[in-house]
């Protein structure tokens, strides 16, 4: 026991003080420690959803210095991303602590049903590398049509089987029971086919049909024609459509507003995503090796070939039309070379190609106009021009060949080439090719002879002055335009101290106004919704730790005043504080 004696309870006090203050720095450390050390999580809002809901997908980062980044491509086997991804900051003050976490969002939808898994991800914060949780989802088979769903999108190909460059006509038809309006349609987009739009349906036009005896309404949404560009088995992507369908009301009993009339006012939908099975297309390789003049033309096609008129002067231009007309993939091949004799001048052709928009398979005429300019007289003939198709039907490939062409050249003036009928500009050329400006000669004066008017100088000068002082002032302009952030930079201690000398009710607001602007400016940040944590990360490197520790606290203590009571016994040298800081930072950052 102590006693009464005044230097035993000195000694026990500085124990307690002793105690106290140890106790004090382990609750700093723990708090330190727990504050640096990051965790990484995921999550999903649901884990049991069927093939046409979505769900969401969440990865969270406490205490991060920075928004994640996230490989997220190994979840894309599985799932389609509708949505995404969403950034969020959250940063909490309880009980004078500050607890922080960056997040990133998606919308997922699957492709598939049955047992999926989200694996676990990659996640880079920094120069720190985290791994994501592995999250099990349960996809069930939705209602298909043998179970009379209320809301399906069939994709129907016209053949399972096919060659490269055969033509396979894919149909995408949604079918109802329930009313609904079309938000967004996503057509698909499939690696290994060529496309060619048939129909894309503007106005959603339904009409009534019967399934094994269920009514329901039926719409084509999309029809195209894909041609394989390479062998084996390739996948054509679903479609994805988002609609808004109507929810079924819970009637009351009794009341006017059972009336159907009060029913069709207060509707509510909800929003769906109805996503079209896949489809597979096996596509196998000719059946023996194609013929040297194959460019890869298959289908039915014909040639035909001839010129304007067969009887010419020389040097009087005439056109040479080719016509390639048929079923088939006809924008993905070219004719061979076609030989023309050594006396005549020929151009380039121009082509042109029209579609038959009434029929399902591709069909048109492709045709090439060529301009000829016999030099010598005499009698000519064409060559057959030729085309080598494959075709699917017969399995074989099969040779069109247009018939020869006639043509006599009789002479002509020599100093004239005219143009005939033909579907181009005239070819009009004077004099041996050439088109002389100015044949009479020109009248020439003795040097000094001859003054220039007034007028015409006068002319000049404001000439000169229309053209010149508009570029100046749009230039001082311009580089005032270009200078403006710069100029800010400059400008923003100034501007803050400034604002720091104003009285304002609220001062910490006020002061932490000012000092997200002034760093806005001062360092070019896009952004005007800073935190301390991306103050402390925009200031790293340039400035000494210490400054960065003053401006953190600082702003820590004006965002701890405005939302709660800890910080009023600093008020008082709040602004003179924050100005000091300022002006060292500055300094720094000169």
């Amino acid at each position: 026991m102590p006693g009464r004696n005044p230097e035993n309870w000195q000694k026990i006090g500085d124990s307690l003080n002793k105690i106290s203050i140890y106790r004090s720095l382990q609750s700093l450390l723990l708090i330190g420690f727990l504050w640096s050390q990051v965790t990484v999580t995921a999550s999903v809002d649901v884990n049991r959803i069927s093939k046409n809901e979505t769900l969401g997908f969440k990865i969270v980062a406490v205490n991060a210095d920075a928004i994640p980044n996230v490989n997220i491509s190994p979840i894309l086997k599985y799932f389609k991303i509708v949505s995404g991804p969403a950034q969020q900051t959250n940063i909490q003050w309880v009980n004078g602590a500050m607890t922080s976490s960056r997040s990133l969002s998606w919308t997922l939808l699957p492709i598939t049903d049955g047992k999926l898994n989200i694996p676990s991800l990659a996640v880079t914060i920094g120069k720190q590398t985290y791994q994501t949780n592995p999250i099990g989802i349960q996809v069930q088979k939705g209602a298909g049509r043998s179970e009379m769903a209320n809301l399906f999108i069939e994709a129907k190909p016209d053949k399972e089987q096919a060659y490269p460059g055969e033509q396979v006509t894919v149909t995408y038809r949604l079918f109802t029971r329930v009313n609904l309006s079309i938000e967004n349609i996503e057509y698909p987009k499939s690696v290994g086919f060529w496309n060619e739009d048939l129909r894309v349906t503007q106005t959603v036009r339904f009409r009534d049909i019967q399934i094994q005896g269920v009514g329901y309404k039926v719409a084509t949404l999309y029809k195209a024609a894909m041609f394989p560009t390479q062998t084996g088995r390739l996948t054509i992507a679903p479609m994805t459509v988002t609609c808004n369908v109507d929810k079924p009301n819970r009637k009351r009993s009794g009341g006017v507003f059972t009336d159907p009339f009060f029913n069709s006012m207060f509707r509510e939908t909800q929003r769906q995503f109805i996503l079209s099975d896949s489809l597979f297309i096996d596509v196998a390789p000719y059946p023996k090796e194609p013929p040297a003049d194959f460019t890869g033309a298959v289908g039915q096609f014909e040639i035909e070939s001839w010129v304007d008129t067969p009887n010419v002067k020389v040097n009087e231009a005439i056109t040479y039309k080719v016509r390639v007309k048929g079923t088939g993939n006809p924008n993905q091949f070219n004719l061979g070379e076609i030989s023309f004799p050594q006396n005549m001048e020929v151009f380039p052709p121009t082509l042109s190609f029209k579609r038959d928009e009434f029929r399902d398979d591709l069909t048109g005429e492709q045709e090439m106009d060529y301009i000829l300019i016999p030099r010598s007289a005499g009698n000519f003939r064409l060559h057959p021009v030729t085309l080598t198709y494959f075709n699917p039907e017969v399995e074989k490939f099969i040779t069109a060949r247009s018939n020869s062409v006639p043509i006599t050249v009789s002479p002509g003036e020599k100093n004239m080439i005219a143009s005939t009928r033909f579907n181009r500009e005239d070819v009009t050329m004077i004099g041996d090719d050439i088109r002389y400006i100015r044949r009479q000669s020109p009248q020439w004066r003795q040097k000094g002879q001859q003054s220039i008017p007034i007028w015409v100088w006068s002319t000049y000068g404001i000439a000169v002055a229309l053209f010149v002082f508009p570029g100046i002032f749009s230039k001082m302009n311009d580089t005032r335009i270009s200078t403006a952030d710069i100029r800010k930079s400059k400008g923003a201690l100034k501007l803050a101290m400034k604002d720091l000398s104003k009285p304002q009710e609220d001062i910490f607001a006020h002061t932490s106004m000012i000092i997200y602007r002034y760093f806005q400016s001062k360092l070019f940040l896009s952004s005007e919704n800073l935190d301390p944590l991306a103050l402390e990360m925009a200031l790293e490197g340039r400035v000494s730790p210490e400054s960065i520790g003053e401006i953190v606290t600082v702003t820590q203590l004006c965002d701890a005043g405005r939302f709660g009571p800890h910080a009023s016994e600093s008020e008082d040298s709040l602004q003179s504080q924050v100005g000091d800081i300022l002006k060292k930072i500055d300094e720094a950052l000169a």
